[in-house]
């Protein structure tokens, strides 16, 4: 049986729809800069970093200090963001805060690098 160009073109339209509306849906999540937006503890257990990349002005707070933030780049390729931040007036570096998810998806903790180091980070109140 052969269908009719008229069906296959509804047919060919009902799954481009729905194929939209999967992505839409998976995408529906927080961005990258509102996860990993908040208050983080360094090795040393002190909850001294504070994240706010999710509202203006965007921020990152190392032990009481706030630094200026403007987000350069967003690769969700390896989950990072790549940050412009000014460490005093009129200069500016390069800081990179990338996701690390655990090994079932759940939670994630943060690689965070700066100053030419790289801290790992958790949520407050994780160990």
């Amino acid at each position: 049986m052969q269908r009719s160009p008229k069906k296959s073109c509804v047919t060919l339209i009902a799954a481009f729809l729905f194929a939209v509306s999967l992505l839409i849906g998976c995408g529906g999540g927080e961005d990258l800069s509102t996860q990993i937006s908040g208050t983080w503890q360094n090795g040393d257990g002190d909850c001294n970093v504070q994240i706010n990349l999710a509202a203006e002005p965007k921020t990152v707070t190392l032990d009481g200090t706030a630094y200026p933030a403007t987000i350069d780049k967003v690769d969700m390729g390896v989950y990072s963001v790549h940050l412009k931040v000014e460490t005093e007036p009129g200069k500016s570096e390069e800081w990179i805060i990338r996701q690390v998810w655990d090994d079932n998806g759940t939670s994630f903790s943060l690689a965070f690098t700066h100053n030419g180091t790289q801290q790992k980070l958790v949520h407050c109140g994780q160990s």
